[in-house]
């Protein structure tokens, strides 16, 4: 048996659930036909449809770290590094077209002589991002993993199915309009959940937005549809959804071996997806904002989209950003 401990909180709910569980050793898709228990699912980056799933049982008053990963050993880009492959991205759009956007992931590595107080820091995440999905998870299998994420990748009562579409980064404070860069970025986005949505022939009932969405001291450009529910099309649609426009790219396959050549890091479970699931409704997310824990050191992650009209420099520091949501938190 395979124990794991998960802490998560709801964007906009105040009730936070801390309980152990059995995590299945293998990825398999996101079980909705059997739903007899709550679920906690975690899924690696560019894996379809297919999480590890485990099953929560008894509830805990403390967190326990229970495993590390053992060979997640990262290459941590120096702003130089950052910006020449952004601009080999942008040449790449501009020179072939080919390519209308791809996302560059970045790892910051911060080295620590402490134990970090895992209860206290998973609190002030939820005080200070109510509107995000707030997770803490350890096992063997995972290793131990945190977050604070905006972004909904499928959320469903089994009447309706939602999802957003999420693109676009400035701080929250800015007076500053959107630029043809981030609208041209988040409508792409838009395009790609419609053509999917349209495949699979899901009937449409709302849009919202475009508008804003504030998560901290970030805000993003934000749309929210909502289709009637069809079960029997719900893997094969997170399937083609995951990874998304905004943690990959347009168009998508040629996005991801662009940054499976050009990228030269190991996301792990950096944009893959992370949830929760029980007989009355199912919330997943795009697992962004998070950092990865080791003995000696945490590993930060962050990404941006690239279009041909982006700024290298400029995409540096919105990962830089980025890397605040939880990096400020840290002693």
């Amino acid at each position: 048996m395979n124990k794991a401990t998960v802490f998560y909180k709801l964007p906009g709910k105040t009730e936070i659930v801390k309980k152990t569980g059995i995590i299945d050793p293998v990825l398999k898709p996101i079980p909705f036909d059997d739903i007899t228990d709550e679920l906690f699912l975690f899924s690696p980056y560019n894996s379809g449809n297919l999480t590890y799933v485990i099953r929560l049982n008894d509830e805990i008053l403390k967190f326990e770290t229970i495993g590390y990963s053992q060979n997640n050993v990262n290459h941590y880009d120096t702003e130089f590094d950052f910006v020449q492959k952004t601009n080999n991205a942008i040449s790449n759009m501009k020179d072939s077209n080919e390519m209308s956007k791809v996302v560059m992931a970045r790892c910051s590595k911060k080295n620590i002589d402490y134990e970090l107080d895992i209860n206290t820091f998973f609190l002030n995440l939820c005080l200070n991002y109510p509107n995000s999905f707030v997770y803490a998870v350890s096992s063997a299998v995972t290793g131990t993993w945190m977050a604070a994420t905006p972004e909904i990748l499928l959320k469903t009562n089994y009447s309706t199915i939602e999802t957003i579409a999420l693109a676009g980064t400035m701080l929250s404070n800015s007076k500053g309009t959107w630029g043809e860069k981030e609208t041209d970025e988040h409508h792409q986005v838009e395009v790609f959940i419609e053509e999917i949505a349209n495949k699979h022939h899901f009937k449409l009932k709302e849009i919202k937005g475009p508008t804003e969405l504030i998560t901290g001291h970030l805000k993003h450009l934000y749309s929210h549809y909502t289709f009637e529910y069809d079960a029997k099309a719900l893997n094969k649609f997170i399937e083609e959804l995951n990874p998304t426009p905004a943690v990959g790219g347009v168009p998508k396959n040629k996005a991801l071996d662009f940054i499976k050549k050009n990228e030269n890091l190991n996301r792990q479970f950096y944009t893959g997806f992370v949830g929760v699931m029980n007989k009355k409704e199912t919330n997943v997310f795009v697992n962004l904002r998070c950092m990865e824990l080791f003995k000696k050191h945490i590993d930060l992650y962050a990404g941006c989209g690239i279009t041909k009209n982006s700024d290298a420099k400029a995409e540096w520091i919105e990962t830089e950003n980025k890397l605040k949501t939880l990096g400020n938190f840290l002693p």
